[in-house]
């Protein structure tokens, strides 16, 4: 391997520029030569393939992230200017991230993070198995990365599917010897904090060389009530949190006819009188629950991180490369809402009203009855004797605006402050080992790798069971644990004081306010609890049960490549090519608790009557549904070939193709062509056409669904997602043009890129879903023959209207073509020396010039029409948060063995596309609603200093957020963007490195 002296420029600029948290902090390396061995750059197999070639590559370097802080993965991953709709910060109120709690992306250009291929050491890594098609990068060995290339333009020539937006390609450190330990601890306000702590060993050989790190980050829980700009009132926000669904829904009396046996109404409905006193908020009609208060903004995190490599030299041409990986997140306590909405509700199997019932139709026709013989019933008409008609014989709560606890939290959880919690967890292997040197024949080279990766995942949460619910309210109800699935009638008739009687496990759920002793946020006692009739907290136990998902990618991959020089010799050198074959075999299979099994438990009876014939199959959990247990593979096969032609020392020429052989989905073939012309001494041009593609996850391809919610009409409703076995791949043309200067002090890249899709994989936007069969809220469009095949995607309780949508199903398609482009502005200039230190100062800046989809159908309806998302929030669409503009700037100072630097990263203001919440006015105040229709820029300080001590020590402080600014408004239910905000507000950090 020969060693040689390289100048920055072409992609190199741009390699060492976009950089760090905050994008820049590579742009110093610019200002002198560096001399580095022989690499093969991200983008391309053809060995000694300079940096400064045609492929605009950003490089990041450990040093450059050390002299930032060292932010961690997510952190610099969230700055980077070309990084937009990042996941890694709690955001379950949106499909798009929900139940990835723990887990991080990149997304480049913001085309979505499964269009990005994330690699190790030039090697695949396994997929996320809670986010179809996207690698989690917080399983990426932090404290053993050397550097981070990034390539901002499609390469499924190359690399193949999953490529089509760019590569991600993490590298792990090499010749280091010795010892480097280093902890940081960050101090957030309202936070315990956040520490890290590592450890790399190193050392070379004469023949070879080893690697071990270690590393364990811990994020420290940040509460909603620990940020005032989290929970803002009603008045405020009425989408900051805001449920129309609570556990002190509206009563509506109703009775038995003697003679029928028939039920009716017996005046009109009120609203439990301990609304408020809960903790929830009385509006004009009705009452309404935040359930955010009982959120966290960043949920505990603890990370751990192993990674060892060797390489040895086996003889002159021959090496061996091995390199092993441990990751494992977790998230012991994810806090959500105390009680899910009951979408689902009773049959006739345990509720004697379903189906004789007669009931007007504006009130829904499903929903929960409680009989007058229900204790905590008796005691609210006792308490409060005007409130219901004495002839009542019962009551009947609409199902989808119920929920059985709300502002009095769940008391099953100790020290949970009243939510309902969870866990995540993410447990992740790799291994990877291959050959690589000189054939002996022709010069030429080769390099055979075999590569095995999988990530476990585990989730559980904890759902109402629909049959359960219904059997206590009336009576039935049975202690934890026991399996006999409820009381006999002759036990409940044994009632004698509202505990029940435990010893025959009979119990009573008290679905009224007198059951709940106060506020659990505030901590306000409730007036009106009366503990006689107060719920045993092993009856909840009974009808809210955890319920559990484990999934599980594999990845095997075997590569084999080729390289050497054709024997062609132009005037810019010789003619190089690299030739390979890849085989993957990827694997998924999911495991449920038996509550979301369908196997087991397909109908909303089953846990109580054991029957599996049913016409609906979603289960028997009031919110969540079911899944199907899979085992699922499939094999990929690909070929490709490259060849770099060097016209002239100013012209080069480089060309890639690959073909790709989906099993089950088909074939593809694929190309690219880049330039590089080196204009004038100061000024080069580069470009690139290709095409580039992308094969649907095995997930895709299943009949199988998984359940998110959406903030529909008021309060969340269930988001029913399916796959598609006749998905076809996505495919998109790919075009960039670049000017790269180099003129004196200065160093800068100009590129203007474009994709064009075609047959995107997309999900069916279940928001426009919504409006399209319910515009404005009319109900116009129900039983009418254009819109009947849309109208069978809802599932309702009751009649037609969205008051009444329990579930909405949507499929993953290949959806309509979209066209991006925009513009990357990279800049640097090295003042020389100033005040005795060198002085550098640099912009790193993406503008979003267009995001165009085209218009969506589903069920033979236009449901969106044609638009721009450049610039706007894209809530419940198919593309993400999509600022136009972000970037950041830094100004540099180094003196000997001091640096300083001052950074400011900005993201310009973009605007809620949504009508609603803007047409109305708000129901407290009746003033118009315009607040949060414009989601303001962010420009946010950050302030580093580093210093090399003696004795081998650097410390490093850093500020960020100097200025303390809160993130932008949005109406969104945590009042911020998760895709792109940040919590935290301005925290200290201290980081110590010592080498050995």
């Amino acid at each position: 391997m020969t060693k040689g002296r390289f100048f920055c420029s072409a992609s190199a600029i741009a390699a060492l520029f976009a950089l760090g948290a905050s994008g820049q902090a590579h742009a110093q390396a610019q200002a002198n030569p560096t001399e580095i061995g022989e690499v093969v750059v991200t983008g391309s197999f053809i060995r000694g393939t300079p940096e400064d070639a045609a492929l605009p590559v950003d490089v990041i370097s450990q040093a450059d992230l050390e002299k930032q802080g060292s932010p961690s993965t997510l952190e610099l991953i969230k700055t980077l200017s070309v990084s937009s709709g990042v996941l890694g910060d709690t955001n379950q109120f949106d499909t798009r991230a929900q139940g990835s709690e723990g887990s991080g992306s990149i997304n480049l250009r913001g085309l979505g993070a499964a269009r990005t291929l994330v690699l190790l050491n030039g090697r695949r890594m396994p997929l996320n198995p809670f986010a179809a098609g996207v690698v989690d990068t917080n399983i990426i060995p932090q404290a053993a990365i050397g550097r981070v290339e990034i390539l901002k333009d499609g390469a499924a020539a190359t690399y193949g599917s999953d490529a089509i937006g760019g590569v991600v390609n993490f590298i792990t450190r090499s010749k280091f010897d010795g010892l480097d330990v280093g902890g940081s601890y960050t101090l957030i306000d309202g936070s315990k904090g956040n520490w890290d702590t590592s450890a790399v060993w190193g050392k070379s050989f004469e023949n070879g060389e080893i690697l071990i790190s270690g590393g364990w980050q811990h994020r420290s829980e940040l509460k909603t009530t620990d940020r005032s700009w989290a929970l803002r009132p009603f008045a405020e926000n009425a989408e900051g949190g805001w449920s129309g669904g609570t556990s002190t829904t509206s009563l509506f009396p109703i009775l038995q006819s003697p003679t029928t046996g028939r039920w009716s109404l017996a005046g009109g409905p009120s609203v439990d009188v301990g609304c408020a006193a809960i903790g929830n908020l009385a509006v004009p009609g009705g009452c309404r629950f935040q359930f955010t208060a009982f959120d966290n903004l960043i949920e505990k995190e603890d990370r751990y991180q192993v990674f060892a490599s060797a390489n040895f030299d086996l003889n002159e041409n021959h090496r061996f490369h091995t390199e092993l990986l441990w990751a494992k997140t977790d998230v012991p306590v994810w806090k959500t809402s105390p009680s899910y909405l009951t979408l689902q509700t009773p049959t006739a199997t345990t509720s004697p009203i379903v189906g004789n019932i007669d009931l007007p139709a504006a009130v829904p026709g499903q929903g929960w009855f409680v009989p007058a013989t229900n204790p905590g019933l008796v005691a609210y008409r006792t308490a409060n004797p005007t409130a219901l008609p004495g002839a009542a014989t019962g009551v009947y709560m609409a199902g989808v605006l119920y929920r059985p606890l709300s502002g009095g939290g769940n008391n099953i959880f100790p020290g949970s402050d009243g939510s309902s919690v969870g866990l995540r967890s993410y447990e992740a292997y790799r291994v990877s080992g291959g050959f690589s040197g000189e054939t002996g024949f022709m010069g030429i080279g080769y390099d055979v790798a075999l590569t095995y990766g999988q990530e476990v995942a585990r989730r559980t949460g904890y759902d109402t069971v629909a049959s359960r619910l219904q059997l206590a309210m009336r009576g039935y109800g049975s202690l934890a644990g026991d399996a006999g699935g409820g009381c006999t009638a002759a036990e409940t008739n044994n009632f004698t004081t509202g505990a029940g009687n435990a010893a025959l496990g009979c119990l009573w759920f008290n679905p009224f306010s007198n059951a709940v002793a106060g506020a659990a946020i505030t901590g306000a006692a409730n007036p009106g609890f009366n503990p006689t009739v107060a719920n045993n907290p092993d009856l909840i136990r009974w009808l809210f049960p955890q319920v559990a998902t484990k999934q599980t990618t594999r990845l095997v991959v075997f590569d084999a490549v080729l390289n050497g020089k054709t024997g062609i010799e132009l005037a810019g050198g010789d003619v190089a090519w690299a030739a390979g074959v890849q085989a993957r075999r990827d694997t998924f299979d999911s495991q449920y608790s038996p509550f979301t099994n369908i196997g087991e438990n397909p109908c909303i009876d089953t846990p109580v009557n054991g029957s599996t014939n049913c016409a609906v199959r979603n289960g028997p959990l009031v919110f969540l549904g079911t899944g199907e247990e899979q085992e699922l593979e499939r094999l990929v096969y690909a070929g490709f070939g490259e060849l770099a032609v060097p016209i002239t020392d100013s012209l080069q020429l480089q060309f890639a193709i690959r073909y790709e052989d989906y099993e089950r989905v088909g074939s593809t073939t694929n190309y690219k062509a880049t330039a590089r012309f080196q204009a004038t001494d100061w000024l080069a041009l580069r470009g690139s056409i290709g095409t580039t593609f992308r094969g649907p996850t095995l997930t895709n391809l299943t009949n199988s669904s998984g359940t998110a919610l959406s903030f529909i009409a008021g309060s969340f409703r269930a988001i029913d997602t399916f796959g598609n076995p006749d998905l076809d791949p996505e495919t998109a043309n790919t075009y960039s043009a670049g000017l790269v200067f180099d003129v004196g002090n200065l160093k800068a890249t100009l590129d203007y890129w474009r994709f064009d899709f075609k047959d995107p994989i997309v999900v069916e936007p279940s928001g426009s879903i919504v409006n399209t069969m319910f515009p404005g809220g009319s109900t116009a469009r129900c039983g009418t023959a254009e819109f009947a095949q849309l109208q069978q995607r809802f599932t309702f309780q009751g009649a037609c209207s969205t008051a009444n949508i329990s579930r909405v199903r949507v499929q993953v398609v290949n959806g309509p073509k979209i066209k991006t482009s925009g513009i990357d502005l990279l800049a640097n200039y090295d003042f020389g020396e100033v005040a005795g230190g060198d002085v550098r100062m640099g912009v790193s800046a993406t503008y979003t010039l267009e995001y165009k989809i085209n218009a969506f159908q589903v069920a033979g309806v236009q449901v969106e029409a044609a638009y721009d998302a450049a610039g706007f929030l894209n809530y419940q669409l198919s593309a993400t948060s999509l600022p136009e503009w972000k970037g950041s700037a830094f100004l540099e100072y180094e003196r000997e063995n001091h640096n300083l630097r001052f950074t400011l990263n900005y993201i310009d203001s973009y605007t809620d596309q949504r009508t609603a919440p803007f047409t109305a006015n708000n129901i407290v105040t009746g003033a118009p609603v315009t607040k949060g229709k414009t989601i303001k820029s962010t420009l946010i300080a950050e302030l580093d200093y580093r210093v090399e001590l003696p004795w081998d020590t650097t410390v490093t402080a850093s500020i960020d957020n100097l200025f303390d600014r809160d993130p932008s408004f949005a109406r969104l239910d945590l009042n911020y963007d998760p895709f792109t905000g940040n919590a935290m507000g301005r925290t200290f950090k201290v980081a110590v490195r010592k080498r050995f």
